[in-house]
C-alpha cells in the first residue's frame, strides 16, 4: 500500500496523537508498504519523523480554506500513486476529502485519538459522505459517535494504541539527584502544563498529604502555558521543597522508572500514551477515571481510578498507592502484563494493516 500520513498540528507542538502517526508509518514502512508524512516544514514532528528515517513532505493547512494547501496536496497525489490518507487533524480530513475526490483517488481516514467532533450538522456531510471512515483509539469515542445515529456499521473502528517496552532503560534516581531522604515516596507525572492535565488538582491533593504527614515528593515533565501560574500555586501552599517541574525531557521512561508512582491526573483524555508506557514498565498508575484510563485500569487490579477535577479522590488514590509497597508493587506487575498482552506494538499494527486493506476493498467495490 501507499500511505500518506497528514499532521497539519503546530511547528512547535507535539502529542501523543503525532506520537502515534509516526509509530504507525514506521512500522508499516518495516512491513513493505511506501509511506510519506505530510506535515509543516521544520515541525517537531517533521524533525521526529526524519530521526526514523521517515520521508516528509512540506503539507500542512491553515485553516479549512487553505486554498494553497490543497492545491500542494492534489500536485502531490497526481504526482504520487497515495491509496489511503490518514489525518490527525480536522482541516486535514475536510481538504484531504475534497482532494481525494477531485483527484479520483484515494480512500480517506480520519484518526481521532480525542473527540474532535460533535453533534453539529457542520460535521455531518464531510463525516459521513467525503470520506471512508474514522479510527479511534477508544470504546468511549467510538461509543459517542455511534449515539450520533450518522454512520454506518463499521464506519468508526476501534485501533488501540500499541507500546513494546524498550529492554535497557536506566532509572533516573530522584533520591540521589534532588537529595530526597531514602524513605520518600516519588510521584512522577508528564504533560504539557495545560488545565487539561489537572496539575493544579495534584497540587492540592500534594499539598493535603504533606500537611497530614506524608513523606511524598511530586516531580512534574513537561511545559506549557499554566508554568508560571503553577508555580505560584506551589510556593502559595508551601511545597516549594516537595513539588518539582523539570521541564521537557526526550526520554520520559527512565523518569517513570525512578519513581515510586506514575500520576495521569487529567481532565479528559484519549487513549493516554503515558499511562499505557508507564503500565508496560511496571508502574503503579493513579489515573483519573476518564475516556481511555478506563479501558486501560481496572481500579485495585492493575492501577487507581479516581474521579477526575476532585482533590480529596486523588488524595485518596494517592494514599491507597502509597501507603501499601506490597500492593503498589503488585498493581505493577499486573499492568506490564496486562500491556504485554493486549496492547502491543504488533496488535496495534495488525489491525491498522486489517483496517486499510478493508478500507481499500470496500471503496474499489463502490467505484
Amino acid at each position: 500500500m501507499n500511505i500518506l500520513f497528514l499532521n497539519s498540528l503546530g511547528r512547535k507542538k507535539w502529542g501523543g496523537g503525532e506520537k502515534w502517526m509516526l509509530m504507525a508509518a514506521s512500522g508499516l514502512r518495516e512491513r513493505g508498504h511506501k509511506v510519506i508524512v505530510g506535515c509543516a516544514d521544520k515541525s517537531k514532528i517533521s524533525q521526529n519523523a526524519r530521526s526514523l528515517n521517515l520521508p516528509t513532505l512540506p503539507l500542512s493547512f491553515k485553516t479549512d480554506f487553505d486554498f494553497i494547501g490543497f492545491f500542494n496536496l492534489l500536485r502531490v497525489l497526481w504526482k504520487n500513486p497515495v491509496d489511503v490518507i490518514i489525518c490527525g487533524q480536522n482541516k486535514d480530513t475536510k481538504i484531504a476529502a475534497v482532494a481525494a475526490r477531485v483527484s479520483g483517488g484515494p480512500v480517506v481516514l480520519a484518526r481521532h485519538g480525542l473527540q474532535l467532533i460533535s453533534r453539529k450538522l457542520k460535521y455531518k456531510y464531510i463525516f459521513t459522505k467525503m470520506i471512508d471512515g474514522i479510527i479511534t483509539n477508544t470504546r468511549s469515542i467510538k461509543e459517542e459517535y455511534d449515539s450520533y445515529c450518522w454512520f454506518r456499521p463499521g464506519f468508526v473502528k476501534v485501533i488501540y494504541n500499541g507500546f513494546n517496552p524498550p529492554a535497557d532503560v536506566d532509572p533516573f534516581d530522584f533520591r540521589a539527584n534532588f537529595c530526597l531522604p531514602e524513605d520518600a515516596l516519588v510521584f512522577f507525572s508528564a504533560g504539557r502544563l495545560a488545565s487539561q492535565k489537572g496539575f493544579d488538582v495534584l497540587i492540592k491533593s500534594a499539598a493535603r498529604g504533606v500537611a497530614e504527614g506524608h513523606n511524598w515528593y511530586f516531580f512534574i515533565a513537561g511545559k506549557g502555558k499554566k508554568e508560571k501560574e503553577l508555580r505560584r500555586q506551589v510556593r502559595a501552599e508551601g511545597l516549594d521543597d516537595r513539588f518539582h517541574f523539570i521541564g521537557f525531557v526526550d526520554k520520559v521512561l527512565p523518569y517513570v522508572l525512578g519513581a515510586d508512582v506514575f500520576v495521569m491526573p487529567s481532565f479528559y483524555e484519549g487513549m493516554p500514551n503515558a499511562v499505557m508506557e508507564a503500565m508496560g514498565v511496571g508502574k503503579c498508575c493513579v489515573a483519573t477515571a476518564v475516556n481511555g484510563s478506563t479501558e486501560l485500569i481496572e481500579d485495585g487490579v492493575d492501577g487507581i481510578l479516581v474521579e477526575a477535577r476532585n482533590p480529596d479522590s486523588l488524595y485518596d488514590g494517592l494514599l491507597r498507592a502509597g501507603s501499601d509497597n506490597a500492593f503498589r508493587d503488585m498493581l505493577g506487575r499486573t499492568a506490564m502484563e496486562k500491556v504485554r498482552a493486549c496492547f502491543s506494538e504488533k496488535a496495534m499494527l495488525d489491525n491498522l494493516e486489517d483496517c486499510l486493506v478493508e478500507s481499500i476493498r470496500e471503496s474499489l467495490q463502490k467505484r
